[in-house]
């Protein structure tokens, strides 16, 4: 029986779309794979076809939190992951983070590491990608688990670290958990952060197992151009520290933005 499950979430007329689901496609475990959209096309329509991959439409307009909780809700297995409909996963993606979720009842997300694409070209070494990987090792040295509420909420308290697109969501541990519509850009450091409150583990695949492509189009880039992520991360900062502590971070956190220039 398939556990898993991929929501490719489609927004208008990606080029790379298809690219993204032939990365699917080569898992070496069977995953359900379905497109979920809130901007259908005849292009994405064409795609789905293609590709043998069932789509499904929710309202237009209500956002990209909106987009994502439609995208997990259509998923019938015990595990989904957002696919964003730019990004590349590699083969043994699905079948590493199932195995490594297994190991525990209580996972709630199966995070891995990963790399990014500029120009069709890939890097694995820049300034924010680095400081993931220390993140991530300073709070989960040996075990690549956190189980403590506490310690959950610490590792997020500097930033996050959990690249949005490689994570693995568990459905059973979660029940009815969702995405907030209060942010555009920071919505999936607010998930983890909410997420880090409930009872559960966040479990870590020390690997580079996704890319996330990095273009002007992209809503991580326009977000940043606007001037929105900054805004929404300084509030999130409040949330965990005072104010001024809050402003000294989230100044040194936007230097790492300058990986999603183009």
């Amino acid at each position: 029986m398939t556990k898993h499950s991929f929501a490719v979430v489609a927004y208008k007329d990606s080029p790379y779309l298809p690219d993204c689901l032939d990365s699917l496609k080569d898992q070496t475990v069977k995953s359900e794979i379905y497109i979920t959209t809130s901007t259908p096309s005849l292009y994405i329509d064409e795609i789905g076809k293609k590709y043998g991959a069932k789509i499904f439409v929710t309202d237009p307009g209500k956002g990209i939190a909106h987009d994502w909780n439609f995208g997990i809700s259509v998923a019938k297995t015990k595990y989904v992951t957002l696919a964003h409909q730019d990004d590349l996963y590699n083969s043994n993606y699905a079948e590493l983070c199932i195995k490594v979720a297994e190991k525990f009842n209580d996972t709630l997300i199966c995070f891995t590491g990963y790399s990014e694409i500029v120009d069709d070209k890939e890097r694995s070494s820049t300034f924010m990608l680095t400081a993931k990987k220390i993140m991530n090792f300073m709070f989960m040295p040996l075990k690549k688990n956190i189980k403590s509420r506490q310690w959950k909420k610490f590792s997020q308290s500097f930033g996050t670290a959990i690249p949005c697109p490689s994570v693995m969501y568990n459905k059973e541990t979660l029940n009815d958990f969702i995405f907030s519509d209060k942010y555009k850009v920071s919505l999936d450091w607010d998930a983890w952060l909410r997420m880090s409150e409930m009872k559960g583990r966040f479990v870590y695949v020390p690997k580079i197992l996704s890319k996330h492509r990095i273009h002007k189009a992209s809503a991580t880039t326009e977000g940043i151009q606007a001037n929105v992520r900054q805004q929404e991360d300084f509030e999130i900062f409040c949330r965990i520290w005072p104010k001024f502590i809050a402003k000294i971070l989230t100044k040194f956190y936007a230097g790492s933005y300058k990986s999603n220039e183009v």
